[in-house]
């Protein structure tokens, strides 16, 4: 054993190995020192969170649903909505009658919010997934049920999709249950053309609406209707179910201007005067209404009935009998017609019930030019156009066409 020597003092006997273990000893003291007071790195520098790895803990994403969870008769124009509180939507899934509902989710990702119109007497199944800031998942299922309306609102339109008419044809809407809400109907049926038309809808009743533009259509424009009804409140129990979309094109400008007095029908096209063609017009006891009809429809064969208009069939003016080459310009019985057993009056006098009557190869002719929507204007009558569909629409001023909507103003 070595001795250790201190000078002017006892002799002391230290053992070299317990004098390194004190001066090992000393160091760590001085290391832990340096740690806690002198910022050094090392686990005391961590924080004191709850999680194992010391980090703080995250809390869990909390979803808001609506409709509530089990919610009943949910109106048909209410949205499904998912709200997170924190971190983001992953996915949301809202489906009924085995049907995906359409849905949007916002920029920030927490907020998910249906686009769809529900259906009738549905039950919805919502499942939402929602993710937090580290990435744990949370999910939520819900489910609510909607209305049964007391009757389904749906629709009948003119024009046809894919239809090419004239330019004085008005879209019309029928309804198969009268429309208490006029004004919420309205606001779902959305006309856009390629060419700029000023228009307005007019209500006839609470089952008829039609659009029509302040002037004729321009000649060549694309016309579509969006009819979106689904989920919209008409009033008195009664709910669209139903969108429909209407494409149509506008034809060549077709006016056909018959005067009464001169006995004489201009076919003007295009721009173009194509014929003037003799013509017999009402007689005094059955005069054709003055204005502006537009075409309805056309057949080449038409079963003529007098007791549909008020004359009986056995009486001195009744008839019962086929006519060809018929084009109508009223829903009063009205026509542009082939006639034969006029044409001696044709371009001299006025002999018929009311119809526009032609020779039958003029009416031939007049049949193969026209179309649904074409316009023919009567001038020189003493018979004030009514309200009948075919003449009501053009014989009103703008203003009073536009006192016909639900939305004034």
């Amino acid at each position: 054993m070595t001795r250790l020597r201190l000078p002017d003092g006892p002799r002391w006997v230290v053992p070299v190995a317990v004098a390194a273990v004190v001066v090992l000893a000393l160091v760590g003291v001085g290391l832990f020192a340096l740690g806690r007071d002198g910022g050094g790195s090392g686990n005391a520098a961590k924080g004191s969170g709850d999680g194992a790895d010391g980090g703080a803990r995250v809390a869990p994403v909390r979803m808001t649903v609506s409709p509530r969870n089990r919610a009943a008769k949910v109106a048909l124009d209410a949205k499904a909505r998912v709200v997170a509180d924190s971190g983001r939507l992953r996915r949301v899934r809202v489906t009924g009658r085995g049907e995906r509902l359409a849905g949007r989710l916002a920029d920030d990702g927490r907020t998910w919010e249906s686009t769809g119109a529900l259906a009738p007497a549905t039950r919805y199944r919502v499942v939402a997934e929602a993710v937090d800031d580290a990435g744990n998942p949370t999910r939520r299922r819900t489910s609510f049920t909607t209305l049964r309306p007391r009757a389904e609102l749906r629709v009948s339109v003119m024009p046809l999709d894919g239809e090419t008419v004239g330019v004085g044809l008005p879209i019309g809407v029928w309804f198969n249950e009268p429309v208490a809400d006029r004004a919420a109907v309205e606001r779902r049926l959305q006309v856009t053309s390629s060419k700029p038309v000023t228009g307005a809808w007019h209500w006839f009743n609470d089952g008829e609406v039609h659009y029509r533009p302040r002037h004729y259509w321009p000649g060549g424009t694309r016309v579509t209707l969006n009819a979106r009804l689904a989920g919209t409140d008409a009033g008195d129990g009664v709910w669209g179910v139903a969108d429909r979309t209407i494409r149509f094109r506008i034809g060549k400008r077709q006016v056909s201007v018959v005067d009464v007095r001169t006995h004489r029908m201009k076919v003007v096209s295009g721009g173009r005067t194509l014929r003037v063609l003799p013509v017999s017009t009402g007689r005094e006891r059955y005069p054709t209404t003055n204005g502006i009809h537009f075409v309805i429809s056309k057949t080449q064969d038409e079963l003529m009935d007098s007791s549909t208009v008020g004359i009986p069939r056995n009486s001195p003016g009744g008839y019962y009998e086929h006519v060809a080459w018929s084009v109508r310009i009223s829903n009063s019985g009205e026509f542009v017609h082939a006639a034969p057993w006029s044409t001696g009056s044709q371009g001299r006098a006025n002999v018929s019930h009311g119809c526009v009557n032609l020779s039958t190869a003029n009416a031939a002719w007049y049949y193969g030019l026209t179309r649904r929507g074409d316009v023919v204007e009567i001038r020189g009558s003493p018979k004030r156009p009514g309200d009948s569909f075919g003449v009501a629409d053009w014989n009103m001023s703008w203003r009073g066409w536009l006192a016909g909507s639900a939305l004034k103003g």
